[in-house]
């Protein structure tokens, strides 16, 4: 269910790249009906050569602005979780610290290895 999100905006952003290279290839005239900015029926339409950068460089920016927020997010869920900071005691003068006994090991002897 966390990467229904990411799902969503790597598929907004396929679609608006896939919008933004109609825009900047195909001309005014012969973009698809799918595609805002045709004629789409209109009689007194004037066949216009050219493109419409403005809509494909916006379409670009939103293609860029989905695929950026989808790695974030997906760094985000995949970063592995840091441990809270643990507490240790020191001492508080040097000879508290000089007179600390070693630990000794489950058999008895203590960490030089003389029991």
């Amino acid at each position: 269910m966390k990467w229904l999100g990411i799902i969503v905006l790597a598929i907004v952003g396929v679609v608006a790249a896939i919008v933004a290279v109609e825009y900047f290839t195909v001309p005014i005239h012969s973009l698809p009906s799918f595609i805002p900015g045709g004629h789409s029926g209109n009689r007194h339409y004037h066949k216009v050569n050219g493109h419409y950068h403005k809509r494909g460089a916006v379409a670009a920016v939103i293609a860029i602005a989905a695929f950026s927020a989808a790695g974030y997010w997906a760094y985000r869920l995949r970063r592995p979780k840091v441990a809270a900071p643990v507490a240790v005691a020191a001492p508080q003068s040097a000879a508290e610290a000089l007179s600390v006994q070693p630990s000794s090991t489950e058999d008895g002897s203590n960490e030089e290895g003389s029991a």
